[in-house]
């Protein structure tokens, strides 16, 4: 999946960094802080809603916007501390328009 999506977004222009995991995330953030965080409702060691919680509970993360993509259903809780829920399988173009969408709304618009 992370293959397909950075091929998808460095076609729309976009510089992408990937991490394995979400402690592997948590740890490049601090390295150099990323516009927008694409994160998986399943990853593997940290779930993507662990992940939120993580960067919702520190300040130098809090207000970096987040899209969660996901299988399924999302806790209405999750999905309102995420900016963009995207369900899969996504049209590539759909994917882009939330994060265009999501990097241009301020903190706590949701994008759908």
């Amino acid at each position: 999946m992370r293959f397909v999506i950075r091929m998808i977004l460095e076609r729309a222009g976009y510089e992408v960094a990937e991490a394995s995991n979400g402690i592997a995330a948590l740890e490049s953030i601090g390295a150099e802080p990323p516009d927008l965080i694409i994160a998986d409702l399943t990853m593997p060691v940290m779930s993507g809603v662990e992940l939120v919680d993580q960067l919702r509970a520190n300040p130098a993360t809090v207000s970096i916007p987040v899209v969660l993509l996901s299988g399924g259903q999302v806790d209405p809780a999750t999905s309102q501390r995420v900016e963009a829920v995207v369900t899969k399988p996504f049209e590539p173009d759909h994917l882009v328009a939330c994060i265009e969408k999501a990097l241009h709304a301020g903190r706590g618009e949701r994008v759908t």
